[in-house]
């Protein structure tokens, strides 16, 4: 049987917690590596748990020694958050081990992995379109650097999730001040903002190939407009496909990406401003949709492409998805009540995001959103 080994170091992202669903539900054996309190073993689909120290240096020297000497046993090996990509790209020197773990085929691309720095030379390397940027260095003049690039600007920190890190400068002056509170300055990405519309994008790659794609417009935002998402819409997008397809080839995806592009109407252009090679909460939702990351693993695992005839309606049909637990921490934090609404009478079916398929999985999942509610963060 095709398996999988799911990997996850830290315990505090709860992304992992609905992703083993998807690789069970496509038929593989799915064993995770992952300490006693990670979101990973928070549900009831793996098959197999190797526990996994909690110290970074005996996580890392620890997975590759078991790929080392049982690499064999996996057909893949998947990362699922920025902070495990980071750790493993720290120890990984040999390029055999780098294209067995790693979400690469191309291991010249390893700087996207973990760095913004990197992944703006990668992508200037490769020929594709993003915004323009400098990486912040303490002799330049930054009074005068609107010569150099247009305000607004975003000021990125080299390692930042989920929005945090970044912070959007409208004047030479405003950038000097936000530089000045930055307590490392050494790894800053100072990259022109480009006024349009967010587009979410989750992607599945093999070895460079283009699997399956899910495009979603941005409804709603948890706190701001760099922070994570909590309700999208979700459609089909050519122009767009075409710019994976390519990304994939020249870089050499090797795994799940989290994806991001802005929409600017007046130049009619996309502009790719993020690529996290990695899971998010978003990929197990696409089971609601007629491309189903599920049925892509399944394609990988076979070998088989499974061949649906789609309607144009069907394949154009637009599609509002929201995650259960972030939505409804965003109402109440926000006091929306017609957003609390909407939960509570199934608007558009609301009821079928809420993950009552696990208990386990549901279990936590209340916990943290009554712990977050009551401003208590729970890991």
């Amino acid at each position: 049987m095709y398996t999988t080994l799911l990997a996850s170091f830290s315990d505090f992202f709860d992304a992992p917690g609905e992703i083993p669903f998807m690789y069970k539900k496509a038929g593989q054996k799915v064993v995770v590596f992952c300490c006693e309190t990670s979101w990973l073993k928070s549900n009831k689909f793996f098959d197999e748990w190797i526990d996994a120290s909690k110290d970074k240096a005996e996580f890392a020297i620890n997975l590759i020694k078991l790929v080392k000497e049982k690499g064999n046993q996996f057909d893949k090996v998947v990362l699922l958050d920025d902070e495990t990509i980071k750790l493993l790209d720290g120890y990984i020197t040999e390029e055999e081990i780098f294209t067995k773990i790693m979400p690469l085929t191309k291991i010249e691309n390893r700087d996207i992995l973990a760095s913004k720095i990197g992944m703006s030379r990668v992508f200037e390397r490769n020929n594709i379109t993003t915004p323009r940027y400098l990486n912040y260095k303490e002799e330049m003049d930054l009074l005068c650097l609107d010569q150099k690039l247009d305000f607004p600007v975003l000021l990125k920190v080299d390692f930042s999730f989920s929005g945090i890190g970044i912070r959007k400068c409208n004047a030479p002056s405003e950038l000097k001040e936000k530089i000045e509170e930055l307590h490392d300055k050494e790894n800053v990405v100072i990259q022109e903002f480009i006024e349009g519309e967010d587009v979410g994008v989750e992607a599945l790659f093999e070895k460079g190939k283009l699997i399956c794609y899910q495009c979603a417009k941005v409804l709603e935002y948890m706190n701001n407009e760099f922070s994570f998402t909590t309700k999208r819409i979700y459609y089909r997008n050519k122009k767009i496909e075409e710019i994976l397809i390519t990304l994939g080839e020249r870089v050499g995806l090797n795994s799940f990406a989290s994806i991001g592009f802005i929409y600017n109407k007046e130049r009619d252009a996309y502009y790719l401003i993020e690529v996290d090679s990695r899971t998010n909460s978003w990929m197990p939702y696409s089971r609601f949709t007629k491309h189903s990351f599920i049925d892509a693993l399944r394609e990988v695992s076979t070998g088989k492409k499974e061949e649906r005839q789609l309607t144009e309606k069907e394949e154009n049909k637009e599609i509002e998805i929201a995650i259960f637990d972030r939505d409804m921490r965003r109402c109440f934090k926000a006091k929306d009540i017609k957003g609390i609404f909407s939960w509570v009478f199934n608007y558009k079916g609301y009821w079928r995001f809420i993950p009552l398929y696990d208990t386990r999985y549901f279990s936590r999942v209340m916990k943290k959103m009554i712990s977050d509610l009551l401003n208590k963060p729970k890991r």
